[in-house]
Order: structure tokens, then sequence, then C-alpha cells
């Protein structure tokens, strides 16, 4: 059984898909597709897209790497 039930199989069915459209819109030869890419890149300004990209490459190795350290001591999914 997967910890968290429907919200964690939610929020992975929710993340795989938009992984999966940036991947098809972006190989995708019709123009009226969209990837997030060039959705980001048409309304939110640069500054703020450089500030979100510097803050996740520094916080999500950092995160993982934490995550996978509790996992392998046997710490699981604490939130403390």
């Amino acid at each position: 059984m997967i910890k968290g039930g429907s919200k964690t199989v939610a929020f992975l069915g929710i993340t795989f898909m938009a992984i999966v459209w940036e991947l098809v819109a972006s190989f995708d030869s019709d123009p009226s597709t969209y990837p997030w890419t060039d959705l980001i890149v048409e309304y939110v300004p640069a500054e703020v897209t450089i500030a979100v990209i510097g803050a996740l490459t520094l916080w999500l190795p950092t995160h993982f790497g934490i995550r996978y350290w509790r996992k392998k001591r046997g710490g699981g999914n604490d939130q403390g």
C-alpha cells in the first residue's frame, strides 16, 4: 500500500502528467501546443524565473539527500 493513500497517488499522478506534457509539447510540431517552458517565458518575468531556478537548484538536491539519508537510517517519512 502507498503511504498517504489517494493524496500520494494524486500528487505523483499530477507530477507524472506534468513531465509527460512537457515532453510531448516539446516534441510536438503543432504550434498551438505550448510546453510549460514557453508558457513560463511568456508570462513570468525572467528575474522571477531565475530566482526560482536558483532556489530549486540549492534546495532540491539537499532535500532529496536528506530524505534518502533518513530512509537509509530507518527514519522513513518523518516531518520533524
